[in-house]
């Protein structure tokens, strides 16, 4: 399941400058987290369970930027948008998980 950590959903209503809260709005927001955690996550070449983070650097960016589009119900742009943003990433991420694992 997709990170529903309070830091992160502040940082999505950031995002979307949500600046309003009702429970029907943070329902949209707790489903478009969890629609774009597992995607992103999958593209990246994390498990489809990373709960993404601040920590997570230039992943972190591109899940904030997904959580934008989704809301807008425009994923489907923001693959292509952001292919070269999600390619170099997950070939940094497979670079640093293969150092680790030989590490």
């Amino acid at each position: 399941m997709a990170n529903t950590n309070t830091a992160v959903m502040a940082a999505v209503r950031r995002k979307l400058n949500v600046t309003w809260t009702d429970a029907d709005t943070d329902a949209r927001l707790q489903d478009v987290v969890e629609t774009v955690s597992p995607r992103l996550a999958s593209l990246l070449g994390y498990e489809s369970s990373h709960e993404f983070t601040r920590a997570d650097g230039g992943a972190w960016v591109l899940f904030l930027n997904g959580c934008l589009y989704e809301f807008s119900d425009a994923w489907d742009d923001f693959t292509t948008n952001y292919a070269d943003e999600i390619l170099s990433t997950r070939l940094m991420i497979l670079g640093a998980q293969d150092a680790q694992a030989q590490g």
